[in-house]
């Protein structure tokens, strides 16, 4: 075999070898940063993916103020639904640096996501919307560096669901609120940014839209839908419910055959 035809064999298997290699599929976690169809943020007219996601034995860190604190908030009906472990670290009245500080202590490969919902107590204590906005992505920037997929909750709409009429103390915080918001959807890097605009003032229990019941039911349930999550149904509520409904069945047609004995006679 002539040199030049040696080396053209040489040079083709080279590059059949990088065909192979660069096509050989490889396993993702579609919540990953970089799986999702959008470049930065998922918003609120975001086309829904096909694909639905299980995240069952997965586990969760929730880092945030009063709005995720509650015992049975939406951070636990989001994990109970889709049947993820977590730890809420969560503290009423936070500001996004002392969110900083836990994320330093907390985050580790531990843990698979991170949820990030923060900043309203920085805005309602005049903070510059930038400045808390670059705490939540020190947050972001920590949780890549360990392996860990950031989701940041933008949270209510404050226009809408904040009522500061008569209270002076908080003039032009549903504002700044609005404005950080933004910012965290414009902004952020190298994170899943949700708008979850999914609350009314209904849902609020005080002027500062402290989620009802059905305001943490909607939360768990907007962020499941955005992120296009499995829902795991509760067999044993299952159970209970159709069970309920074969009683009223029962009963229904016990008090239909009563009328019309009681007509006939």
């Amino acid at each position: 075999m002539r040199v030049k035809d040696a080396l053209v064999l040489v040079a083709l298997s080279l590059v059949v070898g990088w065909v192979v290699v660069e096509s050989k599929p490889a396993v993702r976690d579609p919540l990953a940063w970089g799986e999702l169809p959008q470049v930065d943020t998922i918003k609120q007219d975001t086309v829904k993916q096909d694909t639905v996601i299980s995240v069952k034995g997965k586990k969760a860190l929730f880092i945030g103020d009063s709005h995720s604190a509650a015992d049975y908030g939406w951070q636990h009906q989001l994990c109970k639904k889709t049947k993820m472990t977590y730890l809420n670290t969560a503290v009423g009245g936070k500001q996004t640096a002392w969110m900083v500080e836990q994320a330093r202590a907390k985050v580790t490969e531990y843990f698979d996501y991170c949820f990030i919902y923060g900043g309203a107590n920085d805005m309602a204590g005049n903070r510059p919307p930038m400045k808390s906005v670059k705490n939540i992505q020190a947050i972001v920037n920590m949780c890549n560096r360990h392996g860990v997929t950031p989701i940041v909750i933008t949270g209510f709409d404050p226009v809408t669901c904040i009522n500061i009429k008569g209270r002076d103390v908080y003039k032009g915080y549903p504002q700044r609120y609005a404005k950080f918001q933004r910012y965290l959807v414009d902004s952020i890097k190298g994170a899943v940014v949700i708008e979850t605009h999914c609350i009314s003032k209904t849902d609020c229990g005080d002027f500062l839209c402290h989620m009802t019941a059905t305001g943490h039911k909607k939360m768990a349930l907007c962020i499941i839908d955005k992120l296009n999550l499995k829902i795991y149904e509760n067999t044993s509520s299952k159970k209970k419910h159709q069970e309920k409904e074969l009683r009223v069945n029962q009963n229904s047609k016990v008090t239909v055959k009563q009328s019309v004995v009681e007509v006939d006679k």
